[in-house]
């Protein structure tokens, strides 16, 4: 069987997420470095201050950089047909959904059409990857994957 269209995309949809995480938790790295560096030769707020601003920074950098792991690796995982792929695909996309209903909360709250708008257009995207991984032809697909890798 096929790889279904709909997987490879959701799996370029992880890798994008990887790669924008891993910029992410370097320059979080980087910049909480920099900012500690500047912060000590200019004096402001003492040597406390500023080792606070670096230890921020890098453990921001190492959680983006966690994060991009695992979205490369349930990416990796989806291109091969792993069904633990798709069911951390449908937990993250779950997690996802639910962060975004609070923002669409939040948007309402504070009411910003463009947060609004973005909120949607997100919400959605999680919402379509959850439905279309559980489709049965696609778990079937999933499902006939672990059939040619158990027979091998």
């Amino acid at each position: 069987m096929n790889k279904p269209a709909g997987v490879i995309v959701i799996s370029i949809l992880y890798f994008l997420g990887a790669a924008f995480l891993a910029l992410a938790g370097i320059l979080f790295i980087v910049g909480g470095g920099t900012m500690a560096a500047m912060m000590s030769q200019q004096g402001q707020g003492g040597s406390g201050l500023a080792t606070m601003m670096g230890v921020l920074g890098a453990g921001m950098g190492i959680f983006f950089l966690v994060f991009g792991a695992i979205d490369a690796f349930v990416g990796v995982g989806l291109l091969k047909l792993k069904n633990w792929a798709r069911i951390i695909a449908i937990v993250l996309s779950a997690i996802g959904a639910c962060f975004q209903l609070f923002g669409l909360l939040g948007s309402l709250t504070h009411f910003n059409i463009g947060s609004f708008v973005i909120t949607l257009i997100f919400l959605g995207i999680h919402a379509t990857i959850i439905w279309y991984l559980m489709k049965p032809e696609v778990k079937a697909a999933f499902q006939a994957g672990q059939v040619r890798a158990a027979s091998a």
